[in-house]
């Protein structure tokens, strides 16, 4: 990180880990060395990780502001998925909503992610997808497309479900599957709406 600042004039890099803050001693030992060298003056960072680190770490988050961390992409649960156990939903939802309200409050820039497209997505779990991040007030939304790897067991699970092998569109953004209750370009009508609306009314 030092070499990217002094030799090449970096100025912000993300931890490409799927959950950095997991082994909570090393990501502390991380920021502190961080803070030691000076680095937070001349350059800052961004990471994904999970609502319950975040839950975790909340008297942590001023420590993590002051090491550089400045934008935190958030995981949360799929509307679809969630529809399959209400008591379950209850609670990642206050979650997600508490974890976001943290991080703003720590002065770190938040993005909200929803998976969509399940085998179980229908207008609705689309529609309360939208509503969930306006109520959360994230300053990014995104919704992604559930996006199997080829040649892993899930992808041949998943058998006549998937209707797209041009694998150059395995890019989250192109629906792969086709959900029970829709077609394909309903889905991304309506996944293009919801980023339509969440950021007309931010503008």
């Amino acid at each position: 990180i030092e070499t990217l600042v002094n030799d090449h004039g970096v100025g912000f890099f993300i931890l490409a880990d799927e959950e950095p803050t997991i082994n909570r001693k090393k990501f502390i030992q991380f920021c502190e060395e961080l803070i030691a060298r000076g680095l937070p003056d001349k350059i800052k960072w961004g990471i994904n990780t999970r609502v319950t680190d975040i839950l975790r770490d909340e008297e942590l988050l001023p420590l993590y502001r002051r090491a550089g961390l400045v934008h935190v992409s958030l995981g949360t649960e799929a509307a679809a998925q969630l529809k399959l156990d209400q008591f379950n939903k209850e609670t990642k939802v206050e979650d997600n909503k508490r974890a976001i309200k943290l991080l703003r409050d720590a002065d770190i820039f938040v993005e909200a992610q929803f998976i969509v497209g399940l085998d179980n997505e229908t207008a609705e779990t689309l529609e309360e997808t939208y509503r969930m991040a306006w109520d959360w007030q994230p300053d990014l939304a995104n919704w992604a497309m559930y996006t199997p790897w080829p040649f892993t067991p899930l992808f041949q699970e998943l058998g006549d479900k998937v209707e797209v092998f041009d694998f150059s569109k395995y890019n989250f953004v192109t629906p792969i599957m086709k959900p029970q209750a829709m077609d394909r370009d309903e889905l991304l009508d309506r996944v293009m709406n919801n980023y339509r609306r969440f950021y007309f009314k931010k503008a």
